[in-house]
């Protein structure tokens, strides 16, 4: 049980939080007398008279509250895709295109026509650490690296082997052709 206790604490608060900013949704458009008045089902009265006076008007909270609508309204890529998968996404961005040599778009392709272009840091959709450039395929995977790497080691001691092997039969030659006699000239040859 100790061992779930922070994401038990973790959930909890995030539940939290969602409720009393779906409390804080209903009490926007309201007059403050008009709020207290109207407190929310399984809410007592004097917890919600201190969420709305003490938490919801206090300045922290709508100093926060407006950056955060500021913020909201800059977002350049909002979500619009739902609960539809990319891979359906794709299939319905390559029908309307009606390009018969392309049938099919890359993640990243499906990911910059719904978001925009991807920033080099971090490709939308994708989890931490994956950035668009890797999408692309304009750089190779360190696994890839490696992988060629060792392939690579493993051709140069073969070929130091060979090397080797070769270097040993010509140091014999060498030998073999020291140790025979030299021929003498064809001159003397002839006077014989």
């Amino acid at each position: 049980m100790i061992d779930h206790r922070g994401h038990v604490l973790q959930h909890m608060r995030k539940l939290w939080n969602n409720w009393r900013g779906s409390l804080h949704k209903k009490m926007k458009s309201k007059s403050l007398h008009e709020v207290l008045k109207d407190e929310p089902a399984g809410v007592e009265k004097s917890d919600w008279q201190w969420l709305v006076k003490e938490h919801f008007l206090s300045d922290k909270f709508k100093e926060a509250s407006t950056r955060n609508s500021v913020n909201r309204s800059k977002v350049v890529m909002p979500h619009r895709t739902g609960s539809k998968p990319y891979r359906e996404i794709n299939y319905e961005m390559v029908s309307k295109s009606c390009n018969p040599m392309r049938k099919s778009l890359t993640n990243i392709e499906v990911v910059e026509r719904c978001f925009g272009p991807q920033r080099k840091s971090h490709a939308v959709g994708f989890g931490g650490g994956i950035t668009a450039k890797e999408l692309k395929g304009g750089a190779t995977s360190k696994a890839a690296l490696l992988e060629e790497l060792k392939t690579t080691k493993k051709e140069k001691e073969s070929l130091q082997k060979r090397m080797d092997i070769l270097e040993s039969k010509y140091e014999q030659l060498e030998r073999i052709l020291v140790r025979q006699p030299s021929s003498p000239p064809l001159d003397q040859e002839l006077e014989d």
